[in-house]
């Protein structure tokens, strides 16, 4: 169905494509969190290699978003712009996830580093070409200021139940064979069938869904990813979305590390711990959108921020013996990081009509894919980062049980003091964001004269 929606989605299109998100959310979770550690705890290499074979793919990829989301703009297609690859992705990257953890049992450390390039590689371009169009469709299923928020809040109850799956089923998995590697083999290829099917769903429940259909004309793909440059609320909120997934992504990478060598705690704390913070964001993420439509969505994302900024200094200070504290910590974590991705994935919706305002051009695809390309750059920043922390402190990989002091210190600098400086540049930098319901309501109504003009002409 072609239109421009502006009404209420109802709610199967809403949960339609919403499931989609669950197995999105396996895939960001199990690669934030174990990725790392699957290729120096299961595969032996040391901390720099490892970093340095999850770096590259992820920069790779990163910049292939932007490029997926212009080709999915020009796309036309029966089945919509979009919905095409999210057919074809949701096949193609869960079965790219199974082989990334299915490394056969090579002798050599390069040879590990060049498997572990290739299939991360290979997962990740296929991971774009399904998240990229999928992402995009926000801005085509509802053209509503508030309507946005509300399908967004639907997208990340997902995510924060994909992301306790993860976190529960993951570690129980690999602990379940006798071997880590055996283990991490069959957490690929259970939850990479769980991304395909999820997937799947979002593709057949979303066939009747509002879609825009005014492909790109514009015949530079590079030239339409340079005019992104000039809109302003856009550069800011990616501005501030990175330094949010730089602080993510160490945090997360350096989990399992911290839990294991800094507080002395199973490798099976993670599930309940991310669970105590899931089960807050999903619970908060209703409040939040209610804060967002009394406050207005900037005011809310700088307490969401300020939340997290707060909450990353507390477990610096912790010593193993008060490791129940940590749950306290993840529960108030978790209320904040409800409202940050809430809010920052609703407001960049609204800069796509900013974009068309200048440029004539509905550019949901290549703006989305920047975006993504923002959140991968964080993540893959934030990873690498990390383990550069580590190699550089002394950490000792290959199932060491035992740290230097100099390692304790580089873990919890890696997963605290990092993260809170991250934290308190996007709230420096979402001062600069400037386009609310008001503005945005003007900018809509612009378009809609304009476009007036240009039938009645």
């Amino acid at each position: 169905m072609s239109a421009d929606s502006q009404g209420k989605l109802s709610l199967t299109a809403k949960l339609g494509w919403a499931i989609g998100e669950l197995g999105i959310a396996v895939y960001v979770g199990v690669t934030m969190l174990f990725f790392l550690f699957y290729l120096t705890e299961a595969q032996g290499l040391p901390p720099a290699w490892a970093g340095l074979a999850l770096l590259l793919p992820r920069l790779l990829d990163a910049i292939f978003d932007p490029f997926m989301g212009a080709i999915s703009d020009r796309t036309r297609s029966k089945l919509g712009r979009r919905r095409l690859y999210v057919l074809v992705g949701s096949i193609l990257y869960g079965a790219a996830f199974c082989v990334f953890l299915a490394m056969p049992d090579f002798s050599s450390q390069m040879s590990k580093v060049t498997f572990a390039v290739i299939a991360y590689i290979a997962a990740s371009f296929a991971y774009s070409v399904m998240t990229v169009p999928y992402s995009a469709m926000t801005a085509e299923m509802t053209t509503d200021y508030r309507e946005r928020t509300e399908l967004v809040g639907y997208r990340m109850v997902a995510a924060r139940l994909g992301i306790i799956g993860a976190s529960v089923a993951t570690p129980l998995i690999y602990a379940s064979q006798a071997s880590l590697a055996d283990g991490f083999r069959l957490a690929g290829i259970v939850l990479g069938a769980f991304m395909t099917v999820t997937g799947l769903v979002t593709f057949f429940t979303t066939r009747d869904a509002p879609r825009i259909e005014r492909p790109v004309q514009s015949s530079s793909i590079w030239k339409e990813l340079r005019a992104l440059t000039s809109n302003q609320p856009f550069v800011v909120l990616f501005l501030v979305f990175l330094c949010q997934n730089i602080a993510i992504g160490a945090s997360a990478t350096t989990l399992v590390y911290f839990l294991t060598f800094a507080m002395r705690a199973d490798g099976a704390v993670i599930g309940p711990l991310l669970t105590v913070a899931g089960v807050a964001a999903t619970v908060f993420t209703p409040p939040w959108v209610l804060v967002s439509k009394r406050i207005g969505k900037r005011p809310a994302y700088f307490l969401s921020l300020a939340i997290a900024c707060v909450m990353a200094l507390p477990a610096f200070f912790l010593p193993p013996s008060l490791l129940p504290l940590l749950f306290g910590v993840y529960l108030l974590s978790g209320i904040g990081d409800a409202g940050n991705q809430l809010l920052s994935n609703s407001m960049v919706p609204d800069t796509v009509e900013v974009d068309e305002l200048k440029t004539g051009e509905r550019r949901e695809g290549a703006l989305f894919g920047a975006w993504a390309f923002c959140l991968k750059c964080g993540m893959a920043a934030g990873a690498f980062l990390v383990s550069l922390v580590l190699d550089l402190s002394g950490f000792t990989g290959g199932g060491a049980s035992e740290q230097s002091e100099a390692a304790l210190l580089g873990i919890r600098i890696s997963y605290c003091i990092i993260p809170f400086a991250l934290w308190a540049a996007a709230i420096v930098l979402l001062r600069f964001y400037s386009l609310d319901e008001a503005r945005f309501n003007e900018v809509k109504g612009a378009i809609q004269r304009r476009r007036s003009g240009a039938v009645h002409a």
